[in-house]
């Protein structure tokens, strides 16, 4: 599953992704939500206005998705990015999302070859 961000990404965004991915994964049934692995684009984001409370809040559940998560990194975020996230997942569900800086890293770690998303509807 693909999830792209742009611009500032702020709490809402959050909420929204959540709500978005439970029903998608609900709507698929059980077995197919096994399977699914998590890429969430934050490259063509410029800003993030999230407090850090519930940054760490949110990563204080465990994920949605089960398998490999990976996130593209903003341009310019730096190492840190997403330190705190993964800290907080590491510590609720004895596992984190992977940092990555390209789109095309994610796509390699996830063994993806020219990969067709298609759009799912949100209601």
């Amino acid at each position: 599953m693909l999830a792209r961000f742009t611009g500032v990404f702020t709490t809402e965004d959050f909420v929204n992704y959540d709500a978005a991915l439970i029903h998608f994964l609900r709507n698929e049934g059980q077995p197919f939500a096994d399977r699914v692995r998590g890429l969430c684009d934050y490259s063509a984001v410029e800003a993030i206005a999230v407090p850090q409370s519930r940054i760490a809040e949110q990563a204080s559940r465990p994920p949605i998705v089960k398998r490999l998560r990976v996130v593209v990194a903003p341009l310019n975020a730096g190492d840190g990015f997403g330190h705190s996230y993964r800290r907080h997942q590491r510590i609720a569900a004895d596992s984190e999302p992977v940092v990555v800086a390209t789109l095309a890293e994610a796509y390699a770690l996830l063994a993806l070859k020219n990969p067709d998303f298609e759009p799912v509807e949100q209601s």
